[in-house]
């Protein structure tokens, strides 16, 4: 075997082993919403022309926020490196979403799966970001996690002024739950099993997952931003794309509430470096990838630069800009984590859990829903428990493009069985797609907890972001939230498996579908790279003027809970704060 053959199969495999663990596959035979076509956000490139007050780089969570808030009164553009998409573009099938990839021969990829040795990282690459694959849940932190954050940080949430810019958030994306009378079976078979592990003593309370996704509230209407949304239909592959329309990811609120503020969107465009011009001002060096033929470089002037290209993306724009000699500061790189991420399932149950994923397509007989991909929380935040001994265990649905492969590995993967019952749900799967077989008699765990934060962000070769951090393994969390999600199988005489991408066959690394760090915010320069406001630190004193972080990179630890929340908060509070 040749050498590039070599390692085109490492890679494939890893990313079929992280496929899975991230549950980032869709499912079904794809058809139209049946929807009004979406105005699009985006501006043709040639409509670019700086020089501008302020330039926002990236459209997740952080980008978003600042956009829609500073965009009244100012020449404001967005630049998103990935393209617009819209509900009927997302795919169907596996062959169709491993084309989806993101690599250097598809730079437009939605799906940026970034592969380390130790710890890989999924995020979205899109108008959007990674709202467009995430399960969309909208949960608080703790407030007594921020002991190694800022001073005005600690402050802020201590004062309760973090609580208004939540709300404004939850607002702004149409937060909802899973109800008990929605009768959900996955849902009210994690509630069930963290009820019994109360019971059994454990200090965990049961509580349905908020989440951004339109459960009831606009049914084939126009939302608050005269975006057209249907209502969840249960189809189970929300981090796939949602297919349907329903989910309140970022181009149905925050993006159009930008637009008709006045900004201007451009997608396809990446930010490869920044120069700090004579008089103060910034040069954006990017490309533009039009639907054809080579990318093409250009240049951009702004007053004020946002970088919210997202944990890898952002520290990445930072160190390129770095090596073209931009004073930034040692710290950069540094403190990123994985907020504790560990993925787990419970195989072949005594109880059908129906999370078995259909798309747009026809669910299998004896399953009608799946529901969203999360819906409760088995939460183990307890005050009474050290900070870094905290976390979530939560449930999820496996998109349909991976039940068939499932369906036939897991038998191998979870080990010997003598259960005679336990025997027929694993021969129902071996003939057909069943609702009555072991996979459907399972359930898919997403642990969040405390990481110490040791990973670091480097480039590599080619000048892409990469994490390194060899003792993630052994970091203390993993132990403890496996073993908790055990317990969770055998309440209802299930087997623990892990995550496929943590064994061997499939490289023996982790995946992280929350990455933070990288920026890490800090009250001194020698322990982080921007302020509490998101300034970037200038080593020749102060901050820079007009140059700015707000993303999860600015987060100097792990959140312990899904981080969306946060992130939009801290935007919505430095937008308040905002001055040149």
């Amino acid at each position: 075997m040749s050498k590039r053959s070599s390692t085109e199969r490492r890679q494939f495999m890893a990313a079929m082993g992280g496929l899975v663990a991230g549950a980032a596959l869709p499912a079904g035979t794809a058809r139209a919403a049946a929807l009004p076509a979406r105005a699009p956000l985006g501006r043709p490139v040639s409509e670019l022309a700086g020089p501008y007050d302020v330039v926002v780089i990236g459209s997740g969570y952080g980008g978003a926020v600042m956009a829609a808030r500073l965009a009244p009164g100012r020449r404001l553009c967005v630049l998103e490196r990935g393209k617009e998409w819209t509900p009927t573009d997302f795919a169907s099938g596996l062959v169709d979403t491993l084309a989806q990839f993101r690599s250097s021969a598809t730079p437009l990829g939605l799906f940026d799966y970034r592969i380390g040795s130790s710890v890989d990282v999924l995020s979205g690459n899109g108008v959007g970001g990674t709202s467009l694959i995430n399960a969309s849940v909208v949960l608080a932190p703790e407030r007594d996690i921020f002991a190694r954050w800022p001073q005005a940080i600690q402050g802020a949430y201590a004062s309760g002024a973090m609580d208004v810019y939540e709300q404004r958030v939850r607002d702004m994306l149409g937060v909802d739950a899973v109800l008990e009378n929605d009768a959900l079976r996955k849902n009210w078979f994690h509630l069930s099993s963290a009820k019994a592990r109360q019971r059994q003593g454990a200090l965990v309370t049961p509580r349905a997952a908020p989440i951004a996704v339109n459960l009831r509230r606009y049914a084939n209407a126009p939302n608050a931003q005269g975006v057209w949304q249907a209502a969840c239909t249960g189809c189970g592959d929300c981090v796939a794309g949602c297919k349907v329309g329903a989910k309140n990811s970022l181009d149905v609120n925050y993006l159009p509430l930008a637009r008709s503020a006045g900004a201007q969107i451009f997608a396809r465009i990446e930010v490869d470096w920044l120069e700090r011009l004579a008089d103060g001002r910034w040069n954006v060096h990017y490309l533009y990838r039009p639907d054809s033929g080579p990318a093409v470089a250009g240049q951009l002037v702004a007053a004020s630069v946002i970088i919210a290209a997202g944990s890898l993306g952002s520290t990445q724009i930072l160190l390129r800009s770095r090596g073209h000699g931009l004073p930034l500061s040692a710290a950069l790189g540094t403190r990123f984590s994985t907020n504790g991420d560990l993925l787990g399932l419970a195989y072949n149950t005594s109880v059908q859990t129906n999370i078995m994923g259909f798309g747009t397509g026809t669910p299998p007989f004896g399953e009608q829903r799946a529901g969203p991909t999360i819906t409760a929380v088995a939460d183990y935040r307890s005050a009474a428990v050290a900070v870094d001994k905290r976390y979530l265990i939560e449930d999820a649905a496996i998109p349909g493009a991976l039940v068939d492969a499932l369906r036939i590995a897991m038998p191998l993967a979870a080990g010997a069985t003598f259960d005679f019952a336990a025997l027929q749900r694993i021969a129902r799967d071996a003939t057909s797609r069943r609702s009555d077989g072991a996979l459907n008699h399972s359930m898919v765990y997403l642990g969040i907890g405390h990481d110490s934060a040791s990973g670091k962000i480097e480039l590599d070769s080619g000048g892409n972001a990469r994490v390194a951090w060899p003792g993630l393994m052994q970091e203390p969390f993993v132990a403890r939230v496996r073993a908790e999600m055990t317990a969770h199988a055998q309440a209802f005489g299930g087997k623990f498996a892990d995550s496929p991408r943590t064994s061997p066959i499939f490289g023996g690394a982790m995946t992280t579908v929350h990455p933070l760090g990288g920026c890490p915010m800090a009250d001194r320069i020698e322990d982080g790279v921007v302020n509490a406001d998101g300034q970037v630190f200038n080593p020749g004193g102060g901050v820079y003027t007009g140059l700015r972080v707000m993303d999860g990179a600015i987060a100097p630890a792990s959140i312990g809970a899904n981080p969306l929340l946060t992130i939009a908060a801290l935007a919505e509070r430095a937008a308040e704060r905002y001055r040149l």
